[in-house]
């Protein structure tokens, strides 16, 4: 395991271009077995904690208008592609020979790329989510702490949108 990914959780964390991540309290690389008697979970844990579960709540909550955007555009550059083929049979059943109806067919291969190019995008991203919050939920396994998340989405102006976030940090003892 890459102990690195619990001091990413740590207030303590001290990180420099020439050492990489150091504990603050005694300047050392990190090295413990299983968990850190050290670790300090506060402001930098919960602020991660809250970064990881938006993302991964926000491609969650997207997932339908991904899909209905891949089907759409799939249907499109289908529609683009036949209406070429159709015209191209029409006017080689007339004795004319033209080009057009392959620059047609050629214009509907752009639609098939958004509509692929989308989908995958969304599918990698939603992957990386789910591999960090998997992450971050077995590093607070290991220390014992479960947590609540509620996560709201507001409105969206200009690109940006509100988020609303209600965190409960739940740390048993090891007793």
């Amino acid at each position: 395991m890459d102990l690195a990914k619990h001091c990413e959780l740590c207030d303590n964390q001290k990180v420099n271009l020439k050492e990489g991540t150091t504990c603050g309290l005694d300047g050392r690389k990190p090295f413990f077995n299983k968990t850190c008697l050290k670790i300090e979970l506060n402001e930098k844990f919960e602020r991660k904690l809250k970064e990881i579960n938006i993302k991964y709540e926000k491609l969650r909550s997207e997932k339908a208008i991904t899909y209905t955007y891949f089907v759409v555009f799939l249907i499109i550059g289908f529609l683009v592609i036949l209406a070429g083929f159709l015209l191209g049979k029409y006017i080689l059943e007339n004795g004319v020979i033209a080009t057009a109806p392959l620059i047609i067919m050629g214009v509907g291969l752009s639609p098939l790329g958004l509509a692929f190019g989308t989908l995958n995008n969304y599918r990698q991203e939603l992957e990386i989510a789910t591999k960090k919050k998997n992450q971050i939920d077995h590093i607070l396994k290991l220390y014992r702490i479960d947590y609540k998340i509620d996560i709201k989405f507001g409105e969206k102006y200009h690109g940006n949108q509100d988020v609303y976030v209600n965190l409960k940090v739940n740390k048993r003892s090891f007793n």
